[in-house]
């Protein structure tokens, strides 16, 4: 019995998984759809077994292949050694999710090895060049951007996003190679299933990028999965990673079909929740600042409050930058200078609070910046004061694309936007592009359409989907009668220390 069988359920951003497949693809792309795992997350495994009983109960053709533990470098989500946890018996969360689809009947040729057994690259592993990110970015296995998806995993946290550091060669050859091995291996057993269709996670860490170009050479639609809204389970969608342009049509979308009644009351709930500090996806960022703690301003000046964001989330989109100030130092000069040169304009810059787990060289860069620029106020990033007092203080609130800008917008507060963000298109804020649109929005300060900001809390609570066929208990996730649970905490234990073994030896 399924979940939607046994209890109601809320409503979520879609209905359900086969109708929007079934909406975005056509019956020949449905007909034999790939699934492709690298991770051993509770989040993938189970979206995983969610979906592979999905395709089956729909009557599709799926192929499953999970390879968190076949790669030459493990992968970001990898965290359990399959040899080790069939010693100590106890099976890792995706051999179980093996087991539940087995005994959902999924056939077992739907279960996938990697195809190629005595794996050797298909194609020529580039020569690394230079070990700096802008020559990393350049390198090509088979035309697949490898060197992009290198560098969304860094060797260690204290790997900064700046051009001057070199990266250890030792790092991007496993890397290189490893991204070569998933790349191949995607690509024959794409090749050997006459696969119609890719499902894979995100699409943009090492080996999910290099699934989705294999699938890409074949022509194939792709589809992504993550992390859904604060009361959903996942999403998924055919849209490309990082599109925001499509994450905001869906906002629209979602907040025009919604009941007029509700939809503004669950997109409050977001905001107000992020603003009381009790939303846990947010903890980390606030968990060192006082609610209701402000400054002292003066009280005949305009407030300009600037919102840093975290530089690494951006550093990699394929975006013109020459739109965006060519980077985030370059908005905060544009504005101080701006603020400079008028006696009434007052300026504050907040510090990410992210910089307090970042690599130290970004927060000396970063920190140089804000020097330069020279504000009347700098709140750093261990600054207890609460950010949403400091945006009740404001006149105007400027961001490069900080979450901070939709939420001063719900607060009613003038936003401008001067870097990549997921609600410029909202109407909520004022996107700028160069010096003279900056000052115009500064002089004008004009506050932007309140739904729009509320459409984006509306999604951010009910993106995605709700588990149809994986039921929640308080322990683990469970589907056919198996716990989707993890191995005993001696395997993990070992594991994460042959992992970080490992990971020392390539540094």
């Amino acid at each position: 019995m399924s979940v939607a069988d046994s209890e109601p359920q809320l409503r979520a951003e879609h209905d359900s998984l086969p109708e929007y497949l079934r909406s975005r693809l056509s019956a020949d792309q449905l007909a034999r759809p790939l699934i492709v795992s690298f991770s051993q997350w509770e989040m993938n495994t189970s979206v995983v077994a969610e979906i592979a009983a999905t395709f089956h109960s729909m009557a599709l053709d799926p192929t499953i292949a999970l390879w968190a533990d076949k790669t030459p470098m493990r992968d970001v989500g990898w965290t359990t050694s399959h040899t080790l946890s069939r010693l100590f018996l106890s099976p890792a969360r995706d051999r179980r999710v093996i087991k539940a689809l087995y005994r959902f009947g999924l056939p077992r040729q739907a279960v996938a090895d990697p195809p190629i057994r005595k794996w050797q690259p298909q194609g020529e592993i580039p020569v690394i060049e230079g070990l700096y990110r802008s020559a990393i970015r350049t390198l090509e296995y088979r035309g697949a951007p490898a060197g992009r998806a290198i560098l969304q995993v860094h060797p260690d946290d204290q790997t900064p996003v700046t051009d001057d550091h070199l990266w250890q060669r030792q790092w991007i050859q496993a890397s290189l190679r490893s991204f070569a091995y998933a790349y191949d291996q995607v690509w024959e057993l794409i090749k050997q299933r006459r696969s119609t269709a890719l499902v894979v996670f995100n699409g943009r860490f090492l080996h999910d990028a290099a699934a989705v170009a294999a699938a890409e050479s074949h022509g194939l639609p792709v589809l992504s999965f993550d992390f859904g809204g604060n009361d959903t389970d996942y999403d998924l969608t055919i849209d490309a990673t990082h599109d925001w342009s499509a994450l905001q049509d869906r906002m629209k979308s979602l907040y025009a079909d919604w009941d007029k009644q509700e939809r503004d009351e669950l997109g409050r709930r977001w905001f107000e929740d992020r603003r009381r500090h009790i939303d846990e996806r947010n903890a980390a960022f606030v968990e060192s600042q006082i609610v209701g703690r402000g400054i002292e301003l003066p009280q005949d000046r305009t407030i300009v409050v600037f919102f840093s964001s975290s530089g690494d989330e951006i550093s990699e989109l394929d975006v013109e930058w020459g739109d965006y100030f060519y980077g985030q130092p370059g908005a905060l000069a544009a504005v101080s200078e701006i603020c400079r040169q008028s006696k009434d304009l007052y300026l504050v810059v907040r510090t990410h609070p992210h910089k307090r787990m970042k690599p130290r060289l970004d927060v000396e860069e970063w920190h140089k910046s804000v020097e330069s620029a020279d504000p009347d106020i700098h709140l750093d990033e261990w600054s207890d004061v609460d950010s949403y007092t400091l945006m009740g203080q404001a006149d105007v609130i400027v961001t490069f694309g900080s979450t901070t800008g939709v939420e001063a917008a719900y607060a009613k507060k003038p936003v401008i936007v001067m870097g990549p963000s997921a609600y410029d298109e909202l109407g909520c804020a004022t996107r700028v592009r160069n010096r003279e649109e900056l000052q115009l929005a500064l002089e004008r300060r004009q506050s932007g359409d309140w739904s729009g900001a509320v459409a984006y809390g509306l999604m951010m609570n009910r993106r995605g989907f709700l588990f149809s066929q994986i039921q929640k208990g308080q322990d683990a996730r469970r589907l056919s009668g198996v716990e989707l649970e993890d191995s005993n905490s001696v395997v993990l234990r070992v594991s994460h220390f042959l992992g970080e073994r490992a990971r020392g030896t390539l540094n």
